[in-house]
């Protein structure tokens, strides 16, 4: 009855195809639609979903009364739709042949299912949404509406603001204007100017109709347009809507007053209102192959066709979730998903995320590690409200100019620091992988500088050990707070340290002025005395690395040497009558795995094995950073199995069985996980200075895996299976060379090489 819209299974399809209660916010999280600049929850349009719709944009934080803490306000709903038929309420209730997707590779939401009346007439449904990923500010949605018999319909829709959250906004203007209905509000602290529009109009079989009445009802915080239609056996009833979004946080709108940006968005409404939903549909689609997935892909031959869709949804997620077009904006830990974790930003992006962008989109990486850049005033801000200097990251950014936004009842704000030394880290990790001059010159060295100052000012000197420490931290682990040296914190500090040394000397010689900006003669000294001196954890007899000074002697629940995570539930009553997780030796997530696999040439294989091992069965994996560390880690120590079942349950943190899992949002860092997996675990590449390592493992289940990947500005084209490895450099501007199993090869153009 209705056109397909590339309705192709093979990797690309999120599917439901049964209507439940129960499941409709995991469903709304993972098939959410969005482009960077905002995020739309994929809700029914139904009014029994009004509670659970957001639209989020991004970096428009607000605070409410009395909160300690900022969020990204949910902005007016314009996918709100009522359908009556012959007076009575369409609902997704109780109906038959429910289904609803989402295309990863077009971005298209799709909802379809047949509705019965009271009088026994069968009337099909069609619901269709995507968010343009050409133009930034561009809603457009398309319902479809077929009778077995002659009907008289009713659709009420517009913009509507009585829903969870909206608390923030204050109306200034609303109306209809030519068709187009209209609301311009400001958030009420940070006072940003929304502007949301939305038209609406009616075809019959595909042709434009009057045959209609409205009537636009604006009361309270809606303006809602009322259409009724009489419509025969058999037609085509279609209202097509086009919707657009501006703030005054916009770069190119900063600053301006209510007037200009109404204007601004009317002037946008006035170039886009005369488009088809195809028109718009196919643009964005266009722009989802030719900027992602003909640069970005990653095709798996597998014989679990589940490996090959959760790629596809990761990519997908990392697209819509990443503000790359503004510097002054970042990935939330539940990108623009939900309302989990107030849209705030944590060292997710910088160890989880970013890797995925300096390989396969540099410049987006650029403006992700700029952000923190134009976020280091409010850094030193912080590091001085806290007795430090240099600069301190919050645990929880959002606005540049925010200090600490983790809530005043979390220890983590104040002890978290590790996320300092994870953003120097990422920085290095960039400049190696791109050598962007241009970047390091401008802001790399200073971050690193300023990084590299709190350090210095954090340490606690120990007089009996004669060794600098740092004490009352909390590390990747969770579970354990008011600690002293834990052992990633540590390492990763004591590089921040190395990393300024180093180029605090290799600017003195070859660019004198840019050492004297950054007074480096007050500190240089000091980094040199006091890294020596850093007490970095060793491996104690048995080979394990002690995750803090406490760790080790607290009470160890392991049985029989099964994991924790895999009794989990059982575990958890255990810990409860012990008295909680600072008694026993459990982690919450990686945290000297994770300092294992951020620096596998510091430790031998054998340490590396035996505290994988040693952690891996007293970790829970209860956050979803954890399992792609472990699984990366597992098949560098060519436990592939072991690798691909990690692997597995990491793919499942938002894809699998459980149905609460991601109600408040996908998991961010974990998509940038699997990705690192892929490439970095199964693909075995690695970078050295100016070689790039390749030691694929691919697990049983797969034949082959193709991607691209960027390095050292040319684009290189990998392909792998079971027998051989063949790379196309597919600029062939430079000799490159590539090591396989401690072997180089030197190429231009293309090679192959036997496994």
């Amino acid at each position: 009855m209705f056109n397909n819209f590339d309705r192709e299974d093979n990797g690309w399809m999120l599917k439901e195809d049964t209507f439940s209660l129960d499941n409709i916010k995991k469903s709304e999280s993972i098939m959410s639609l969005g482009n960077g600049y905002m995020g739309l929850r994929s809700a029914n349009e139904d009014s029994f979903s009004d509670k659970s719709r957001f639209n989020l944009v991004s970096g428009t934080y607000d605070f409410l009364d009395g909160d300690t803490s900022n969020e990204l306000p949910n902005n007016y709903d314009v996918t709100n739709c009522d359908i009556y038929i012959d007076g009575e309420l369409v609902s997704p209730i109780n109906v038959k042949d429910y289904c609803k997707t989402l295309n990863l590779k077009t971005g298209l939401l799709r909802r379809t299912y047949t509705f019965l009346t009271k009088n026994d007439k069968h009337i099909e449904l069609e619901y269709l949404r995507v968010v343009s990923l050409k133009d930034l500010h561009l809603i457009a949605s398309k319902i479809n509406i077929v009778s077995s018999s002659d009907i008289n319909v009713l659709i009420e829709s517009g913009i509507v603001g009585d829903i969870y959250h909206s608390d923030h906004f204050k109306v200034l203007e609303k109306g209809c204007i030519n068709d187009v209905l209209f609301f311009i509000n400001e958030t009420k602290q940070s006072r940003i100017l929304f502007s949301t529009m939305s038209i609406s109009k009616v075809e019959i079989d595909d042709k434009t109709s009057n045959n209609f009445t409205k009537k636009t009802k604006n009361e309270n915080n809606k303006i809602i347009d009322c259409f009724k239609i009489e419509l025969n056996k058999n037609q085509k009833l279609s209202l097509t809507k086009i919707s657009n979004v501006f703030t005054n946080r916009d770069k190119e709108l900063s600053n301006i007053n209510k007037d200009s940006l109404k204007e601004k968005a009317f002037n946008h409404m006035n170039t886009v209102k005369h488009l088809s939903f195809e028109e718009i549909y196919n643009e964005s689609k266009d722009e989802w192959n030719n900027r992602i997935w003909k640069v970005k892909d990653i095709i798996i031959d597998s014989d679990d066709d589940f490996d090959q869709l959760a790629i596809h949804f990761a990519i997908y997620h990392l697209t819509i979730m990443t503000p790359s077009f503004d510097n002054r904006m970042n990935i939330g830990a539940k990108g623009l998903t939900g309302p989990g974790y107030r849209g705030h930003i944590f060292w997710d992006t910088e160890i989880f995320i970013l890797p995925y962008f300096i390989y396969t989109s540099p410049n987006e990486a650029r403006s992700l590690l700029e952000y923190r850049y134009n976020s280091l005033d409010a850094a030193k801000k912080n590091a001085k409200l806290n007795g430090y200097d240099g600069a301190m990251f919050p645990w929880e950014s959002a606005w540049i100019t925010d200090t600490e936004n983790t809530p005043k009842n979390y220890r983590n704000g104040r002890e978290e620091n590790h996320i300092t030394a994870d953003v120097a880290y990422a920085v290095n990790m960039y400049y190696l992988i791109t050598k962007d001059e241009d970047f390091i010159e401008k802001y790399g060295y200073e971050l690193i500088f300023e990084c590299a100052k709190f350090w210095l000012s954090r340490l606690t000197y120990n007089k009996e050990k004669d060794r600098y420490e740092i004490h009352t931290v909390i590390g990747p682990d969770e579970y354990k707070w008011d600690i002293n040296n834990n052992a990633y914190t540590n390492y990763l500090a004591h590089y921040n340290i190395e990393l300024a040394i180093k180029y605090a000397l290799l600017i003195k010689k070859e660019n004198v002025e840019l050492y004297n900006k950054y007074c480096l003669d007050e500190y240089l000294n000091d980094f040199i005395d006091r890294v020596q001196k850093i007490y970095l954890p060793i491996e104690n007899s048995d080979g394990i690395i002690p995750e803090d000074d406490t760790y080790l002697s607290l009470l160890d629940i392991v049985e029989n040497d099964v994991s924790l995570s895999k009794r989990k539930d059982n575990v958890l009553s255990i810990i409860d009558k012990l008295g909680g997780f600072t008694k026993v030796m459990v982690s919450k997530q990686a945290d000297i795995v994770l300092l294992l696999y951020l620096f596998p040439d510091l430790f031998s294989e054998e340490i590396i094995e035996k505290n994988y091992y040693f952690y891996e069965r007293r970790c829970l994996h209860s956050s979803s950073l954890s399992l792609s560390t472990y699984s990366i880690i597992a098949i560098m120590l060519n436990k592939l199995e072991e690798g691909y079942e990690l692997f597995s349950r990491a793919i499942r943190t938002d894809l699998g069985s459980n149905m609460k899992s991601s109600d408040e949002g996908i998991h961010a860092a974990s998509l940038g996980g699997i990705w690192q997996i892929i490439i970095f675990g199964f693909l075995g590449i690695k970078y050295k200075p100016d070689i790039l390592m390749i030691n694929p493992h691919l697990p049983k289940k797969w034949n082959s895996v193709k991607t691209k990947i960027l390095w050292k500005k040319q684009l290189f084209e990998i392909e792998v299976n079971k027998n051989e490895i063949t790379i196309y450099n597919l600029d062939c501007i430079n000799n490159v060379t590539i090591q396989h199993k401690e072997k180089n090869y030197i190429f231009k153009d293309e090679i192959t090489i036997k496994i």
